[in-house]
């Protein structure tokens, strides 16, 4: 047997904004499936998938003529004055980051149908996400497997992430663009122009982010120097490139809504929504949801 612990309104502070090398702002589904991974490691289960519900996002810097400019911050120490700017002898290089405060709410499907949201609100309370520190959450609860609907009402309101690769590959498709071209115009389009184009009303807010990782080169078990390796000469090792998604960000009441909608059966089944980590391929480590999203 299963169970749902909903964690609602985690705040976090300096979280990490750049889901990959190229992308700032997407939503930090990577992050938040290593979260729950960790989380199950520590109450020695395993987790079965979790729902992401946004709230709000700051990001840290400044904006000017429509550009953001991350704000920096200086290194604290250094490390045989190797990192001191190679310009002023005196003052710490900049380490180039990018940051942002979250507010968001995870509902955490686990193995074990025994869970104690105070021993949940205990590692919470000292554990940290994307690398920024967890300052608030409210009251954990935890449900039975039967009862995803009751779990996702105590959270109310807020943007469940959905996997909308379908309208990346369908825009391709009718542009007759190479899958770069499809991604780039797509993500330019204003609500209405995408509800026009796909027909859809539901059509409002999408986004892209990183939803996994591609092996470069083969698994490695020589190469030296890797952080935090027990054993240097026998821990796996190989280079890879993140894989770049399409989300879209839906609001929780609709779905709520909708699911107890006899005319409308698309969100009846409510487990559509988990994401999860698993390996399609030896060399590719992918997030997905558990069903196509149709609306």
């Amino acid at each position: 047997m299963s169970c749902y612990a909903v964690i609602p309104r985690i705040r976090v502070q300096n979280a990490n904004m750049q889901t990959n090398g190229f992308l700032l702002g997407g939503v930090p589904l990577m992050a938040a499936n290593m979260f729950a991974h960790h989380l199950a490691r520590q109450l020695s289960t395993q987790d079965q998938g979790l729902i992401y519900i946004h709230h709000d996002l700051q990001r840290l810097g400044g904006q000017a003529y429509g550009r953001f400019t991350p704000a920096q911050r200086r290194g604290a120490v250094f490390i045989g004055k190797k990192d001191y700017s190679s310009k002023n002898k005196y003052a710490l290089s900049l380490q180039p980051t990018a940051s942002c405060h979250l507010e968001f709410s995870l509902v955490i499907k686990f193995a074990s149908s025994r869970l104690s949201p105070e021993k949940l609100a205990s590692i919470l309370s000292r554990s940290r996400f994307a690398g920024g520190q967890i300052v608030e959450f409210s009251k954990i609860s935890t449900h039975s497997e039967n009862e995803l609907e009751t779990a996702l009402k105590k959270i109310k309101t807020g943007f469940v992430v959905l996997d909308r690769q379908d309208l990346l590959i369908q825009y391709q498709q009718r542009k007759q663009l190479n899958r770069v071209q499809a991604f780039t115009q797509l993500l330019a389009l204003k609500s209405e122009q995408l509800r026009t184009f796909f027909a859809d009303q539901s059509l409002s807010w999408i986004s892209a982010t990183c939803l996994g990782y591609a092996l470069l080169e083969p698994v490695n078990e020589q190469r030296a120097g890797i952080r935090q390796a027990q054993d240097q000469h026998i821990t796996p090792h190989a280079y890879a490139e993140p894989l770049t998604g399409m989300v879209q960000y839906f609001s929780l009441g609709e779905i709520l809504r909708r699911s107890t909608d006899a005319e409308d059966s698309s969100w009846h089944d409510l487990e559509q929504l988990l994401w999860s980590y698993h390996w399609p391929y030896d060399d590719i480590f992918l997030l997905k949801q558990n069903h196509a999203i149709t609306h």
